[in-house]
């Protein structure tokens, strides 16, 4: 049986969450080797975590190889559990965490395979923005946790990738649709009765590759190349006349350093409302 499962006969919206959990399965035992950047805003997320005395269960929504959770279970006692669309991702987590007590489940964001009320702290790093709807996240968030209980992630905003939207505007000769949520949009979307706010920050980050194919490699090796898809590609430069009209494109944003990949990051920090009901 393989990780990978064929999504043809899927509905729009499960097909496209299908070949994200696929590119993520495939990219599962490379993934580590290009996450530096993963890696960083997950520690960032963990020092702005609050100082919790008790944690009797906890989870991290995309999980991924299992980065995140691991060095909260060391931190806190309890049930630890990772949840991650992609089976291949929670194969290698459950490989390289081995000696640690941790509760692997494969679920969507946006139906979390959890019961109301069962957990006291969930997070999510650089995952949710793959859900059709952050909207859809947030209800499970609050559906899942106890009052009281705290929920911290990490998100992409508008301004990510710029570089590669305008490479493949240029390529393709078409606008393409935003991938991210704007700024407003995510403020928005934290302004209701079910949270409390307690933090909202925004960076860019920016990585450089020597050149723009190793760019696009660094991509695919952490199972976001689905991010240099476009429907509209069909209809012109198709195989290796893209992906060399692409890559010069991409050239053309070359920066001292090299070919810059930006990265606008939103971290959250919330907690359940008192008046927040389980539905």
């Amino acid at each position: 049986m393989t990780d990978v499962q064929c999504s043809e006969c899927l509905p729009s919206a499960q097909r496209r969450q299908q070949r994200i959990a696929n590119g993520f399965s495939m990219a599962a035992t490379r993934y580590d080797t290009g996450a530096e950047l993963q890696g960083a805003v997950a520690d960032d997320l963990l020092a702005r975590l609050p100082a919790l005395e008790r944690v009797s269960s906890l989870v991290d929504i995309g999980c991924g190889t299992g980065y995140l959770v691991s060095r909260l279970a060391e931190r806190h006692g309890g049930l630890s559990i990772g949840v991650d669309i992609a089976p291949g991702m929670l194969h290698e987590a459950r490989r390289q965490s081995a000696d640690r007590p941790i509760r692997w489940l494969v679920g969507s964001a946006e139906q979390l395979p959890l019961a109301a009320e069962s957990v006291d702290l969930m997070v999510s790093s650089l995952a949710v923005q793959w859900c059709d709807s952050l909207a859809g996240f947030l209800n499970q968030a609050v559906r899942v946790l106890r009052t009281g209980g705290w929920l911290g992630f990490t998100t992409l905003c508008e301004g990510t990738l710029d570089e590669l939207q305008a490479a493949r505007q240029q390529t393709d000769g078409v606008r393409h649709a935003n991938t991210f949520i704007s700024e407003t949009e995510l403020i928005e979307l934290l302004d209701g009765p079910d949270w409390r706010l307690q933090e909202l920050t925004l960076t860019t980050r920016k990585t450089h590759h020597a050149t723009p194919q190793d760019a696009l490699r660094a991509l695919k090796r952490i199972g976001a190349a689905t991010l240099t898809d476009s429907a509209h590609a069909r209809r012109g430069l198709t195989g290796r006349r893209r992906l060399d009209a692409l890559t010069q494109a991409l050239e053309t944003w070359r920066e001292p350093a090299g070919i810059p990949t930006r990265y606008r990051v939103a971290t959250v920090i919330l907690q359940r409302a008192e008046s927040s009901h389980a539905s």
